[in-house]
């Protein structure tokens, strides 16, 4: 589905552009860069070297994307990446926009100059509606509690908003020293780390590299090989699974490290890699996205080894506050880690169409998800 009416639109002193080519998106990559650099949410996910893998690899035959850039005369204040798909409802075509959660995308937030997002995200929201005015609604999968973009959508007027809990996802806060934060693990725990540090350091060639802004297929092909090895090969979901997961990370890894916000975590024993983890760096975070290690070592717990010592360097760097993995799991506790709320937005036009295809259906398929899950605890 293309543009239905323009791609400028002006709001009070904001000039909003809609993108729908790759090669017009690479003129934007600076700033948007600062603004994914810049923001309190920290999300990787939103900048341009994220957001255009995923358009290139993983959009279906009913969706296409368009990107708003909102400037403030030559300053970009604004990024709004969207899917557009298309749907076909009484003889006539109709557009649902955002972007839902997938395996690669998790959480893809609208960006906005700190200070500026009342203005701003508006701004674009008005500026999708006016290139799409028969949409149904918008959708933003995921978004982390300390997303600006919730605040702005909850207090939008003319709009419906419908919040619902998504999940959780674990970071670990870097703060005083690492000897403390250690201390304060359980004593099993730290016994463990102890014990598989003695058996890994009697292997040959112990070797611990942190590598930053090197895109080379050497790493990735590591990681992927890893992957092959462990339970993601046996669940499927190993990177070198899926032809489209390989593109992806090719085209990901060399933009992130174009950006400088790429970072390798690597382990080797005895001539060979046998954890690593691929991540992401920005302002004050570093987002550890793949973490994998090799199974036939694992009385040396490679993945805690290598997971410790990148605690401990960011502690260490001074610059770092936080190091995110996104999902949860039960070994995340044992560090000790705190959890962030994640919700998914779905924001509806106080207009007839928007309220009856939109809304009200959402409404309606949430009131009988409600009504099957009670229907199903009360026959236990």
């Amino acid at each position: 589905m293309m543009l239905t009416q323009q791609n400028l639109f002006k709001k009070e002193k904001l000039q909003i552009k809609a993108i729908q080519n790759f090669q017009e998106l690479e003129l934007h990559i600076d700033g948007w860069n600062q603004l994914a650099f810049a923001a309190p949410q920290q999300l990787p996910m939103s900048s341009y070297a994220w957001v255009s893998s995923y358009f290139e690899h993983y959009l279906s035959d009913d969706e296409s994307w368009v990107c708003l850039f909102a400037y403030d005369q030559n300053e970009l204040v604004g990024v709004m990446p969207l899917v557009v798909k298309s749907r076909r409802l009484f003889g006539f075509n109709f557009a649902l926009l955002g972007i839902r959660k997938s395996t690669q995308t998790c959480s893809i937030d609208v960006l906005a100059k700190q200070g500026e997002e009342n203005t701003v995200i508006p701004a674009m929201i008005d500026a999708a509606i006016a290139n799409y005015p028969h949409q149904i609604g918008f959708i933003f999968d995921r978004l982390p509690e300390n997303s600006p973009t919730i605040d702005v959508l909850e207090n939008l007027s003319g709009f419906t908003l419908i919040k619902e809990f998504d999940s959780v996802g674990a970071f670990l806060k870097i703060a005083d020293n690492f000897g403390e934060y250690r201390a304060s693990l359980g004593g099993n725990f730290r016994s463990n780390l102890n014990k598989a540090s003695k058996k890994l350091h009697k292997l040959s060639n112990v070797k611990i590299s942190f590598l930053n802004g090197q895109a080379t297929d050497e790493y990735l092909t590591q990681l992927m090989e890893v992957e092959a090895k462990s339970w993601k090969k046996d669940e499927g979901t190993a990177i070198s699974d899926s032809p489209t997961d390989v593109k992806f990370f090719q085209n990901l890894t060399q933009r992130l490290s174009a950006a400088g916000f790429l970072e390798w975590q690597i382990l080797e024993a005895e001539g060979k890699t046998i954890a690593i983890n691929f991540a992401v760096r920005l302002k004050r975070l570093i987002l550890i996205w793949k973490l994998s290690y090799d199974p036939s070592y694992s009385k040396c717990s490679p993945g805690s080894i290598l997971l410790e010592q990148a605690v401990k360097l960011a502690y260490e760097s001074e610059d770092i506050d936080e190091i995110n993995l996104m999902t949860d799991h039960s070994w995340y506790d044992s560090w000790k880690m705190e959890k962030r709320r994640y919700y998914n937005l779905k924001l509806y036009q106080n207009k007839p169409i928007p309220f009856l295809l939109g809304y009200l259906t959402t409404s309606i398929r949430q009131k009988l998800r409600s009504y099957k899950h009670n229907l199903l605890n009360k026959s236990r």
